[in-house]
């Protein structure tokens, strides 16, 4: 449910980006950001805003798309029919339903910011019932874990997505020096929910480098990776507190390398040095999810 509303987030980004146009390079980056490329590439389409956003949208083949993953959730949550409080199970549910009957004609890019809002708020309303019903036992940490490194790690590719529109190379293999305007950064703070936040915090002049780091350190910031970083720590040691479920020692250095890359910086000039940057938490938070299945979910 996690991944569905980020990447409801992320295409309404992309598409507020590209203001309607169904260019190619326009919507390149999104595939670039999930590196995507090649398994698009094996649709045998041409990228486009249309192409892309259905894929990512309502193609079922796509393990990544929005249906793909709340036709997971509703799985996972029918597996845990018992544990899964009903007000919950009802939403998933009717979000997933809502999503599996949309046809490629309804996917429009004129209709796909309206597409996008009810997703998210779909998702956040699935969101609202997991805090209001669920038992807080290990089976919910355990799923705030998860909900907690999706965010961190979708949070790094929403912010990605703009390193690839201003780093595309042009029709000569040149890259332009463009600096990134302060009007798409405000559009993303707003795709993340962020917008108000960042206006409590900074002055209106803030520009990009201070958006950028809103979203990567602020721990005041809801949707912020070093926030979602450090929550998901926190509960790891809460199954050991409270449950005796000692992380192994692979988990704790992973665990460590993560929490120190979000901690020993505070700011990052977008650019190439933020792209590498996203690139090596983006890395780390793999070698977590990795190292914390094996320890939890593992064969003995």
């Amino acid at each position: 449910m996690e991944r569905a509303e980020n990447l409801a987030r992320l295409l309404a980004v992309a598409e507020g980006f590209a203001a309607g146009d169904d260019d190619a390079a326009a919507w390149r980056g999104v595939l670039d950001t999930f590196a995507d490329g090649p398994a698009f590439a094996e649709t045998g389409k041409a990228i486009s805003g249309l192409s892309v956003a259905r894929w990512y949208f309502i193609d079922r083949q796509n393990p990544n798309s929005i249906a793909s993953a709340l036709a997971a959730a509703r799985e996972n949550a029918r597996a845990l029919r018992h544990i899964t409080p009903t007000e919950t199970w009802k939403q998933i549910n009717m979000l997933n339903g809502l999503v599996s009957k949309l046809t490629a004609r309804q996917v429009t890019l004129p209709k796909l910011a309206d597409l996008c809002e009810a997703v998210r708020l779909g998702c956040q309303t699935h969101q609202g019932g997991v805090d209001g019903g669920w038992y807080r036992d290990e089976a919910w940490l355990f799923h705030r874990m998860g909900c907690d490194v999706e965010r961190a790690d979708q949070t790094t590719r929403l912010i990605d997505v703009k390193y690839y529109q201003i780093s595309r190379p042009d029709q000569d293999g040149a890259v332009a020096d463009t600096p990134p305007d302060i009007a798409w950064w405000n559009s993303l703070l707003r795709s993340a929910s962020s917008y108000h936040a960042f206006r409590r915090r900074h002055a209106l002049s803030a520009g990009p480098a201070e958006a950028a780091a809103f979203l990567l350190f602020d721990e005041d910031c809801p949707r912020s990776v070093r926030l979602s970083v450090k929550a998901a720590a926190a509960r790891l040691g809460e199954l050991e507190a409270d449950y005796g479920a000692a992380p192994d020692l692979d988990l704790r250095a992973a665990t460590q390398a993560l929490v120190d890359l979000l901690t020993q910086r505070d700011q990052v000039e977008p650019g190439p040095d933020l792209h590498t940057y996203l690139d090596q938490v983006q890395v780390q938070l793999i070698g977590f999810a990795s190292r914390l299945g094996a320890r939890y979910f593992g064969p003995d």
